[in-house]
């Protein structure tokens, strides 16, 4: 696969690249962007031949996920990622934000707390509100170099009767981590002795760097399992998140059946012709695809340390252990965090997501995405270098 290739995503209504988007977000329709959670990388090659078989058949008419959809899945987890998972305990829905949105309003009432763990993905912070939650804060404690978690402060959070659900991030987005086993394994406890569901975000779990290993929560031990649920997806692996679909992996029978009669009420669980083609072939046959993307990724992430060591120590990167986005330290450029965002976008001309979105706990940081051909890269650290040093 070439991914030095660079592809006009403007021929379509791309959100990423779109100028008018970049107008409205950035206030500079000229920045090149790094912001969108997608690659600029063209998907499998036997993604794009199933979706091309499937569309020359002609007829478009209502499915059923085949066996062999469900088999691809379940070989996928079970031999890349040592876990076994219980086809019945499979719940199809359009996406990850959507299960979340659901199970949040299964499992806790108006004015519940939901913990979060900032800085942390924003759309969370957005679903949480948005469905009258209230949102509490188990900041992440960044030391040597590295994030991890604060114990102390989530057993605190969680024994608050009012505290109904934690959203883990695993892989995190946006600061990187792969989070181990060991460290699922205490807050999960933590959670369950305080009768907290874990929704655990997988979705990032397939872009995880040597010599780290994603641990999917649900498979460290069954007791976690019935008191979590594992939301998963193809779309950031594979590069296919505008053929949405998504999974909740629910072991706890109880929970299931709530969340497959919700779907069943409200007709989410359909079949998208497309999706089906697409993720069976992802998963069955997309394996050498993304070993070499990982390959490519991870040399992008060793390029940029190398650039900003050489060029730019002023800004430090978070070395990522998973995720194609990466979190990048500006507090040495000496500028709050407003004033960062806009230096980004209208000196350096780059589209950045500010590190403030992902909460307070961001500021003076920013995320950018390098699933990029390596020559728009330097395009893009030749922008910063000159506007560091204007």
């Amino acid at each position: 696969m070439n991914f030095d290739r660079i592809i006009d995503r403007n021929e379509y209504p791309t959100l990423k690249w779109n100028k008018a988007m970049l107008a409205e977000h950035f206030g500079n329709d000229d920045a090149l962007p790094f912001w969108v959670a997608d690659m600029d990388f063209q998907a499998p090659p036997a993604v794009i031949k199933s979706l091309l078989m499937r569309a020359e058949h002609g007829i478009f008419g209502y499915e059923y996920k085949k066996d062999s959809y469900v088999e691809s899945l379940l070989d996928w987890y079970k031999n890349r990622h040592r876990w076994t998972i219980d086809p019945a305990h499979i719940e199809s829905c359009p996406s990850v934000l959507n299960a979340i949105t659901i199970l949040i309003n299964q499992h806790s009432e108006r004015g519940d707390g939901v913990i979060v763990q900032p800085p942390v993905f924003f759309e969370f912070r957005m679903v949480i509100r948005s469905n009258n939650r209230r949102m509490v804060k188990n900041p992440l404690k960044f030391a040597n170099g590295k994030y991890r978690m604060d114990f102390e402060d989530l057993e605190a959070k969680a024994a608050n009767p009012r505290t109904k659900i934690m959203i883990i991030c695993n892989p995190h987005n946006p600061v990187g981590r792969v989070w181990a086993r060991e460290e699922l394994a205490r807050a999960g406890e933590i959670c369950r002795r305080h009768n907290v569901l874990v929704i655990s975000d997988e979705i990032h779990g397939d872009i995880v760097y040597q010599p780290h290993r994603y641990t999917p929560i649900a498979s460290i031990s069954d007791e976690l399992a019935q008191a979590s649920v594992t939301c998963l997806s193809p779309a950031k692996t594979f590069n296919i998140a505008g053929l949405v679909d998504a999974m909740a992996i629910i072991a706890n029978e109880e929970h299931r059946s709530r969340f497959h009669d919700f779907a069943h009420r409200y007709q989410i669980n359909t079949t998208n012709v497309f999706a089906s083609a697409a993720i069976e072939a992802a998963y069955s046959q997309g394996g050498d695809w993304l070993d070499e993307l990982l390959t490519y990724l991870q040399a992008n992430v060793d390029f940029l340390q190398s650039y900003l060591g050489e060029n730019l120590p002023q800004v430090k990167l978070v070395e990522p252990e998973g995720t194609y986005l990466v979190w990048l330290n500006f507090e040495g450029l000496g500028l709050n965090a407003k004033a960062l965002a806009k230096f980004l976008a209208q000196e350096a001309r780059l589209a950045l997501n500010a590190g403030y979105w992902f909460g307070r706990e961001g500021a003076g940081y920013a995320r950018m995405n390098i699933a990029s051909p390596r020559s728009v890269l330097e395009e893009a650290l030749s922008r910063l270098t000159s506007a560091i040093n204007e």
